[in-house]
């Protein structure tokens, strides 16, 4: 791909909020940086990782040699449902001056955090076009809400496997607005267990720590139930304990509950337990190869379900915060994680068993695919989304009019002997029908269609029905798009580029559609008659027509 000269570098801000979303960001940033010739990077930091007890990991992406040009605190402490909602709302606040400087063509934001859905919205209400990564999955719990609500405030969509592009699809989001491109931290992590590791877990876990001989413990709170998470929790400190095997316990995140599970943590003594070692953040690169070596990992966290899956290793995932996600046979579920010895049991099956290494969420090969995707869009498409909904089949109506009254069309049968009009209703029953014989003049035949038309729709006020439109079947040839009749048979003379459409429109006020006798007796079949339900089927007229046919050939 060649870059146009005249065209300016697409100005892309990337934001992160964790140390989670940095991991699935960095890969990215990285391929953003090395094509500096078509794109303009810009970074902002913004939630957990400005905070001192969850590790200011915002020291991350300095290490990564990329500038910051923004850093706002928007987290109000507290670790409970309304601090979250707080830290929403001051993220909305300090948000646009940076996006206002920054002046972005497109923000990618991640996840499902609500420090996300405060950048998307930003950026939406701002009119910025917003790049969601990993959008359509699906975990169980509120995080569910936020994914799908950053999903519908974003133009462009990256999704990690083939069931999330569908939930995108289904969520009426543009096809060509999606690309499946698999999880970019796996970019990284399909090559990291092949490198020097032993250092690695000697400096988290001690010297005498043996590969596949430890457990990698990650719990989050599970904001919709926080009582319940915080106890499942203590079972597992408790089991773990039990256990007895050396653990490296990661610090939860700043969702609601977290303080109350650091206080378990505490009370427990884990901090200081000769086989736990507590740390508030490892950096990813280490922390994937921990991963990739221990004997177990358990807890919540998506990496159990997502990353652990590529390396083989045992996973038990604890309680309903991942509940949905597509996993490998590495993972073993223990939804009900409501006692102490259901948490053993679960260790004593998975701890120390190997499995084929997954590769549902990536083959190593995102990020070219995402910065290729960054080089097709086009700042000169328009910036409205469009949804694409389904055809909806029938309109259910709640107005007291249309529920009192019953939905009826007129019905026009246009034949050579007979000029036919009936009331029916929308289920195809015949309320009342009329007919006179067809007039041979081209005035006199609209004249009649037109009287009996109106008197039809008069008396349906009487029947109790409302009239939502007109249908005409004729013989011949007929444009349907203009409601025309190019050439009739011979036995209705007179009647050839007749528009019929508009003459009764302009009188009864109705929308009228015409089409041929023979489509609409097919039509009618299909939905009513004999055809309904069948694929494929004939549809045999008999009228005047046949039947002068008939009498001239005998």
């Amino acid at each position: 791909m060649e870059k146009d000269t005249n065209q300016r570098k697409l100005r892309v801000c990337v934001a992160t909020c964790n140390r989670a979303d940095y991991s699935k960001l960095a890969p990215i940033m990285f391929g953003i940086k090395a094509e500096s010739a078509y794109f303009e990077l810009s970074v902002v930091v913004i939630g957990s990782h400005l905070i001192d007890d969850y590790g200011n990991t915002y020291r991350m992406i300095e290490q990564d040699d990329f500038d910051i040009q923004a850093r706002l605190h928007t987290i109000v402490r507290g670790e409970d449902e309304a601090a979250m909602v707080e830290s929403v709302g001051l993220a909305l606040v300090k948000l646009p001056d940076v996006l206002n400087r920054l002046k972005p063509d497109i923000i990618i934001v991640h996840g499902d955090r609500f420090d996300a859905l405060a950048l998307a919205t930003s950026a939406a209400l701002m009119n910025i076009r917003i790049l969601h990564i990993e959008g359509g999955e699906v975990s169980g719990t509120i995080d569910d809400s936020i994914r799908h609500a950053i999903t519908k405030l974003s133009h462009y969509h990256v999704c990690c496997t083939r069931s999330a592009e569908q939930h995108l699809i289904a969520m009426c989001e543009d096809h060509d607005r999606i690309l499946l491109a698999g999880c970019p931290s796996y970019d990284k992590l399909l090559n990291v267990k092949n490198k020097d590791y032993m250092g690695v877990m000697k400096a988290w876990l001690g010297d005498d720590v043996k590969p596949e001989e430890y457990i990698v413990a990650l719990q989050h709170p599970v904001t919709t139930d926080i009582k319940h998470s915080v106890k499942m929790f203590e079972f597992t400190l408790d089991a773990l304990i039990s256990f007895n095997k050396r653990t490296l316990v990661l610090f939860p995140n700043i969702d609601a509950g977290s303080k109350e599970m650091v206080r378990v943590m505490r009370k427990k003594g884990v901090e200081h337990h000769p086989n736990f070692r507590a740390v508030k953040h490892v950096p990813f690169e280490q922390f994937i190869q921990l991963v990739a070596h221990a004997g177990c990992m358990i807890g919540n966290s998506s990496c159990g379900v997502r990353e652990a899956g590529a390396f083989g290793t045992p996973v038990i995932n604890l309680g309903t915060r991942q509940t949905g996600r597509e996993t490998g046979e590495n993972v073993l579920h223990v939804r009900d994680a409501d006692t102490e010895n259901k948490i053993i049991h679960a260790l004593q099956l998975q701890f120390g068993k190997r499995y084929p290494c997954s590769k549902i969420y990536g083959d190593g090969n995102s990020v070219p695919r995402i910065v290729k995707f960054l080089k097709s869009i086009s700042l000169s498409e328009p910036l409205q989304k469009k949804f694409c909904f389904p055809p909806v089949k029938e309109s259910i109506s709640q107005d007291i009019d249309h529920i009192l009254e019953t939905l009826s069309a007129l019905a026009v049968d246009l034949g050579g002997t007979n000029l036919r009009i009936a009331i029916v209703s929308m289920k195809g029953e015949i309320i009342k029908k009329y007919a006179q014989p067809n007039p041979k003049t081209y005035e006199d035949r609209i004249e009649l269609i037109l009287k009996m038309c109106v008197e039809a729709a008069s008396e349906a006020v009487s029947l109790n029905c409302r009239i939502l439109g007109v249908g005409i079947s004729t013989g011949g040839r007929v444009n349907p798009h203009e409601g025309v009749v190019l050439h009739s048979t011979k036995l209705i003379q007179e009647w050839s580029s007749v528009d019929l459409r508009t003459p009764l429109s302009d009188t009864l006020h109705l929308p009228v559609w015409v089409d041929n006798d023979g489509n609409c007796a097919a039509l009618a079949e299909r939905k009513f008659g004999q055809g309904k339900g069948i694929e494929d089927f004939v549809t045999v007229i008999t009228g005047t027509g046949m039947c002068q046919s008939a009498w001239k050939a005998l």
